[in-house]
């Protein structure tokens, strides 16, 4: 299964991740923009709800960075009084009097106000009934002198089928004003009944003023923010005929500017309201979706109370209330008449009305969804071909450049463009579009690298050390034909007499036993953080110094060797118990500079090191055997050991073939060494050579012959007693004694 997934990532991903990406988006914004009917009479628009919420909240957050700032914009039509805690303080009862109310009307007529919407429900007599006189006097008094008033009741649902509703909170009868002020309905079937709630409807007195009247009272969404205004309500009168009934602000708007709103149904069998020659779409509910666009300190307001006490002659007070609509209503904490808004998340209910009625004075509705649908679509694509097309240039930067730009450009064409004519684009959406695009290439593409690291790794890392591995995946461009000077030390491993002991072996014998050896001895090489050159035949070649820098690369290289002496035992033991010949080795080093790189074709190559201090290093891997040494280092390796870490003895200066500068070569002494469990007799040995090198021949000699006896087999010190033998007997010495010259490889 796995790797089916794999299989169809390599090679479908790269496209089919991008448009399943951009299907969902597109299918996720459609969702995003049904009406929120759907989602409240089903158990399954109900989990459907979650493309809506992500997308609402999105547009909420775009929508309070629109609204205007209050220091240089006052809605020009409406006015507050606001009923608030101080005014509340200071009248010392709730609710509040009604001659209070009266007294307001009647300053708020001498101030010269033309409409005045009264957000409070007036559904009880005072128990001074001559207070309900009281004001509702001063209401007609207003209404003579040619202003206007609203009062407010709620709304209540009930199934349309049951008739007539059960004896409850529905009013039985119709009351006059819904004939007197409802227009020529021609709603739909679809859109829900609603009766009048006869607890929150105004007593008679107040009816008798022959106010218009507006239903107040709207449903949150499901996530609990109020986004929808509930502007007519389909009204089943008493003959069950569907007449609409005007919200609190579509009554504000309508006795403002004198025109009727309409309702009908369009083509669509949509129903939809016309107010000043502009359209707007109503759901089931009859609710339009709220362009919100002032925040109370948008508006001119003043206090309930001291609007009681003020002067009617106050020049500052009329010029924010003469000829304006004036809505009264509470924003009080204790009144609990607060809800949560896109712009504010405890707004008082009274400036949903406001909100509104602004609205539709200004013509400031909403294009329709299908309309802000298509820009949405239209615009998520562009983008999405955008990102797409510019991830094939394969440069991360452009991508992630292109990238912001693409959703910085949509954002500020929404905020500069679209959202202020009343486009409601589902932006959210099309940025995760966006991104999730950009992510799944971004995906894919690490995916393919990582493929094609773990293949380079594991094809080179048969042959190359893990360091040369990173290093290709780290600088791929180091993948080329070519070399660079540095200065390394290498090594070069050879097991003696090996034709002779791959005859007495069969292929499978031979290839069994020469992997053991060949891998313990690369594995010590990595250990060390050497470098495998190249295997030849039995022979290992293998430097220390690149390609990463090692300060100390002539320990690393010795350290190497001396481990692969040391391991060798173990393995041996391992040949005798099969019955395979032991192996015996000989190791040469050298350091100097090298030419380190890719060598060969552009097509074949190898990551190997060439120069005479390569040669040299092979030279001394040959003399092992000359000399009866297991490690042979020279001067130049040498001279950069850390002192006093390893055990060496001088063993000769030679001319190795095909040079003509002598050179001194010292042997390692090992951990299995005969000597390095004799620290005598080594001791007498370097005594010895360096009395060899002052020509005290007959000295170096008597120190030897005790070493010699104990350790016949030792080459270097028969060798040495031999020139000692040599030179005691020659007539001369010449100057170059000590030097060696070696005429084959």
């Amino acid at each position: 299964m796995l790797k089916t997934i794999k299989n169809f990532i390599a090679r479908w991903g790269d496209l089919s991740g991008p448009v399943f990406i951009l299907l969902t988006s597109i299918i996720l914004m459609v969702l995003a923009g049904v009406s929120r009917d759907i989602f409240t009479d089903s158990k399954l628009g109900k989990v459907l709800s979650v493309a809506q919420y992500f997308e609402n909240k999105f547009y909420d957050l775009r929508v309070n960075s629109q609204i205007k700032d209050a220091s240089v914009w006052k809605d020009p039509d409406i006015s507050i009084v606001e009923i608030d805690d101080q005014s509340l303080s200071a009248i010392g009862t709730w609710p509040i009097p009604r001659k209070n109310h009266a007294k307001l009307i009647r300053q708020l007529q001498a101030f010269g106000v033309k409409v005045i919407a009264l957000d409070i429900l007036f559904p009880e007599n005072s128990q001074d009934l001559s207070q309900d006189e009281e004001f509702a006097q001063a209401i007609q008094d207003y209404r003579a002198s040619g202003g206007e008033v609203i009062l407010s009741y709620s709304l209540t649902e009930h199934d349309p089928d049951v008739y007539p509703p059960p004896e409850g909170s529905a009013m039985l009868e119709t009351p006059d004003f819904v004939y007197a002020q409802s227009g020529n309905a021609q709603l739909n079937e679809s859109t829900r009944p609603f009766w009048i709630n006869r607890y929150t409807f105004p007593i008679k007195k107040l009816i008798e003023t022959e106010s218009l009247m507006g239903h107040i009272g709207n449903s949150e969404d499901f996530d609990g923010v109020f986004r929808h205004y509930r502007i007519t309500a389909n009204y089943l009168d008493d003959m069950r005929e569907s007449v609409y009934v005007a919200s609190m602000a579509l009554a504000t708007a309508e006795a403002y500017s004198g025109e009727k709103s309409k309702v009908s149904t369009n083509s669509r069998g949509e129903a939809v309201l016309t107010f000043k020659g502009k359209e707007v779409k109503l759901d089931t509910y009859g609710e339009i979706k709220v362009r919100y666009s002032s925040r109370g300190s948008n508006y001119n307001t003043i206090s309930y109370y001291k609007l009681l006490n003020a002067d009617p002659s106050d020049a500052s007070i009329r010029k924010i209330l003469e000829n304006k609509i004036v809505m009264v209503g509470s924003v009080a904490e204790g009144a609990h008449d607060l809800r949560n808004t896109p712009i504010d998340p405890k707004m008082p209910g009274m400036y949903a009305h406001t909100n509104v009625t602004h609205q539709l004075l200004a013509g400031y509705v909403y294009e329709p969804t299908e309309t802000s649908l298509n820009v949405s679509i239209i615009m998520m694509i562009l983008g999405f071909l955008i990102i797409v097309v510019t991830q094939r240039f394969g440069n991360a930067l452009l991508d992630i450049g292109m990238l912001l730009l693409t959703s910085g450009s949509v954002i500020m064409l929404d905020r500069h463009l679209f959202l202020p004519q009343g486009y409601e684009l589902k932006l959210f959406y099309a940025l995760a579009c966006f991104f999730s695009t950009y992510s799944w290439s971004t995906f894919i593409n690490f995916y393919r690298t990582s493929k094609e690291k773990k293949q380079i790794k594991g094809t080179f890392a048969r042959y190359v050390s893990p360091a040369i591995v990173n290093e290709m995946l780290d600088n791929p461009e180091k993948l080329k034909v070519g070399g660079e000077k540095r200065d390394i030390t290498c090594l070069f491993s050879d097991v003696r007499d090996f034709t002779s002991i791959s005859e007495k072996l069969t292929p499978m014998e031979l290839s069994a036993a020469l992997n053991k050896y060949m891998g313990r001895m690369t594995d010590i090489v990595f250990e060390t953080k050497g470098t495998l050159d190249k295997y030849i035949g039995d022979a290992i070649v293998a430097f220390w110094g690149a390609p990463l820098d090692l300060p100390n690369h002539p320990d690393y290289a010795v350290e190497a060797a001396v481990k692969m002496m040391e391991a060798l035992p173990a393995i041996n033991e391992d040949f005798i118990a099969r019955g395979i010949p032991v192996f015996k080795v000989g190791i040469g080093l050298n350091s100097g500079e090298c030419s380190v790189g890719n060598m060969g074709s552009d097509k074949i190559f190898s990551y190997t090191a060439l120069g005479d201090n390569m040669n040299l290093g092979a030279r001394l891997e040959s003399l092992c055997k000359h000399y009866g040494a297991e490690i042979i280092i020279s001067e130049y390796t040498f001279a950069r050991l850390p002192e006093k870490k390893y055990r060496t003895r001088l063993l000769d200066k030679v001319k190795v073939k095909g040079k003509t500068t002598p050179v001194m070569i010292y042997e390692v002494i090992h951990g299995e060494h005969h000597l390095a469990k004799d620290p005598d007799a080594f001791d007498f040995y370097n005594q010895s050579y360096a009395l060899f090198l002052e020509k005290k021949f007959d000295e170096s000699k008597s120190l030897l012959e005790g070493v010699v006896g104990t350790y016949p087999h030792d080459k270097p010190c028969a060798r040495l007693m031999k020139l000692c033998e040599k030179w005691l007997t020659a007539e001369s010495v010449p100057e170059d004694f000590d030097v060696t010259t070696m005429t084959e490889k």
